[in-house]
């Protein structure tokens, strides 16, 4: 059986050996099943005018071989007027070879964007002088005077890794205005602290630990001991990085806070921002400003939002793979979904992520306060979004843990 891709630019014969479907072999070539109608012509001719073609549909999950089909060529047609072939790029593209590469990304020239890209392997520096970039784009934005300070959310991976040491090596801020945290309190998390110390020590600042009673303490909580098991009762369909999210940002800002601190960086990525920014317009809601953020009395900054993971992680790549080794078994539909789509566009179109990115960011300043306090949750929560359901059961949780 063969299968051809039918297009207005031309016709194409499409050959996998490990394609078990004609689906599967689709997809192999990145053509989404959406956009095209699979068929046969039949033998025997069609209603109408002598001679008219029978076109019989055959489902994507018709078996490559091994199929009643088995002689036959099985078409797949294009179904709108698209340079589809220009699109997947397989003659428009180019590679870049590096001999001690760490990670590889795709770029769109700037001349022909997503129809003749530059499949680029890239080395540790190469990839710490691209995050240094996004930095510094950042940071030329800066919307206080840098002498106000910054605490900067550590971790031990690969995000926060790299922020750090940009954030260093910028000049924009003296060593001693650098704040670098790290809360522990749960062991899954706490793994990574010897190399979030030696990461400090290599730029001459000190890393801030937050204990396990401070991180209560500053979080609200009676005690961490019990937290996660209660999270996981509460909200057994939840990651649990929803909460390590939530208690990340609240350690942060009291810690800030208390210390005269307006600032606090994360190594929210661009992979984080996109799926975010999806989630939320999926549900009809602006979304959230990005790269400076106002919670309260401090502004959340993030400098790398348009650094992807992979190339973050490049920089890093053995305290990267240390944190993936410690992290826990992803459980939530919802944020797999969005963080799947999030992946699949620069795949498909190199460069739309970012431009994603300045998009939505210019809907976010349609709404410039978009989190305000909930005096009922004690918290400060997006205006929009929740339901009364939800806002009852994060009451019922918070109930459970806060001192």
């Amino acid at each position: 059986m063969r299968v051809r891709l039918q297009t207005n630019h031309g016709e194409y014969l499409l050959e996998h050996d490990s394609a078990p479907t004609i689906g599967a072999l689709l997809r192999l070539y990145g053509i989404p099943l959406s956009a095209v109608w699979t068929y046969r012509i039949d033998a025997q001719p069609g209603v109408g005018a002598p001679g008219h073609r029978r076109a019989v549909f055959v489902p994507a999950s018709t078996a490559l071989p091994g199929d009643a089909y088995d002689d036959t060529e099985i078409f797949a047609r294009v179904t709108r007027n698209i340079n589809l072939p220009g699109l997947l790029g397989s003659e428009t593209s180019s590679a870049r070879l590096a001999p001690e590469a760490t990670t590889e990304w795709t770029f769109p020239t700037p001349d022909s964007g997503a129809f003749q890209t530059v499949h680029s392997q890239m080395t540790a520096s190469e990839c710490f002088e691209f995050v240094r970039r996004s930095v510094t784009d950042v940071l030329d934005q800066w919307p206080a005077d840098p002498t106000s300070g910054l605490v900067v959310g550590t971790s031990g991976g690969g995000d926060s890794n790299v922020l750090l040491s940009t954030l260093m090596e910028s000049g924009f801020f003296r060593p001693e205005q650098v704040v670098p945290v790290m809360m522990l309190g749960i062991p899954d998390w706490d793994a990574q602290v010897d190399n979030a110390r030696e990461l400090c020590g290599a730029h001459g600042i000190e890393l801030n630990v937050v204990e396990e009673s401070e991180t209560a303490r500053l979080a609200g909580l009676k005690e961490l001991g019990s937290v996660k098991k209660v999270f996981k009762d509460s909200f057994p369909d939840a990651d649990l990085e929803f909460l390590g999210t939530w208690l990340l940002r609240r350690v942060l800002s009291r810690y800030a806070s208390e210390r005269g601190i307006r600032f606090v960086a994360t190594g929210a990525n661009r992979e984080d921002i996109v799926a975010e920014h999806i989630a939320r317009v999926s549900r009809g809601l602006l979304p959230l400003p990005a790269p400076f953020r106002e919670i309260g009395d401090v502004t959340f900054c993030y400098p790398i939002w348009k650094v992807p993971k992979k190339i973050g992680d490049g920089a890093y790549p053995a305290f990267s793979l240390e944190n993936y080794e410690n992290r826990n078994p992803s459980y939530s539909p919802g944020r797999s979904i969005f963080y799947y789509l999030a992946y699949w566009i620069p795949e498909l179109l190199p460069g739309m992520d970012n431009t994603l990115l300045d998009g939505m960011s210019q809907l976010a300043d349609k709404d410039p306060q978009p989190i305000t306090w909930d005096e009922d949750l004690r918290d400060h929560v997006c205006r929009e979004g929740s339901t009364a359901e939800q806002k009852n059961r994060w009451q019922e949780f918070l109930e459970k843990v806060e001192s």
